[in-house]
């Protein structure tokens, strides 16, 4: 690892409008890029083959950048750093990924980290879903969010105790707590945030109490709540 490092050579991009990019190769490997108030258009990252992520963004730092109407599936990202993205179209998805030492910082647009994303004919790749909790058995942290702003964030195919988070803020809630709601009364809407155990392969995920949305005061709320009762910690 250290003699790639020290031969690498860094691809350095800044102010730049790049649109309508295809990878869709899942041998290909994008690497050692630093990207300062770039800006992605139509972007394509996604590939079908492989259940496993297959197609490799490693080495990248992106300071101040934009995505609009990206799609990204099937891919492996290994040491990324993004201080700042701005998401514009919608909400950005990032279907079947696997995370390896990725931090984002700063304020964040709306993500979503979630489910494989079929194939064209409406079919999972076999095997996605296992293939994505296999992966992180090897790794030992997988999202650093502790210093993200967020007005929307989901992190289902993410484990939550792979997560390095802000406890003031950012919640870990574990499937063999939820016995504990036996009984309980909840606040109103409260399963919207217990579900999001439903929607995970993982024994754990993090939900977050978005600084920057409008209902995060009943977020943070509900959350303290759940802690208090042992299902969040």
């Amino acid at each position: 690892m250290s003699a790639r490092k020290a031969s690498a050579v860094t691809t350095r991009l800044a102010d730049q409008l790049i649109e309508n990019v295809r990878n869709l190769d899942d041998r290909q490997v994008i690497e050692d890029v630093e990207l300062s108030r770039c800006t992605f258009v139509d972007a394509v990252l996604v590939q079908h083959v492989n259940p496993a992520p297959s197609l490799v963004v490693r080495n990248l730092r992106a300071t101040g950048c934009t995505v609009n109407h990206c799609r990204v599936s099937g891919v492996r990202f290994e040491d990324i750093t993004i201080a700042g993205l701005s998401v514009r179209g919608g909400t950005q998805s990032l279907r079947g990924c696997v995370l390896s030492h990725v931090k984002l910082s700063g304020r964040v647009g709306p993500l979503n980290i979630t489910s494989p994303l079929p194939v064209p004919d409406g079919e999972l790749v076999p095997g996605a879903g296992q293939a994505l909790v296999d992966a992180y058995r090897s790794i030992d942290w997988a999202l650093d969010i502790s210093e993200a702003e967020f007005a929307h964030v989901s992190l289902t195919y993410v484990p939550g105790d792979l997560v390095r988070r802000d406890p003031r803020t950012q919640f870990l809630l574990r499937r063999e707590n939820l016995s504990k709601l036996e009984g309980r009364e909840l606040p109103k809407d409260a399963d919207v945030l217990v579900d999001q155990l439903n929607l995970t392969p993982f024994d754990s995920t993090v939900v977050v109490a978005p600084t920057r949305s409008k209902q995060f005061r009943w977020f943070l709320e509900t959350l303290e709540v759940l802690r208090d009762i042992g299902l969040a910690e």
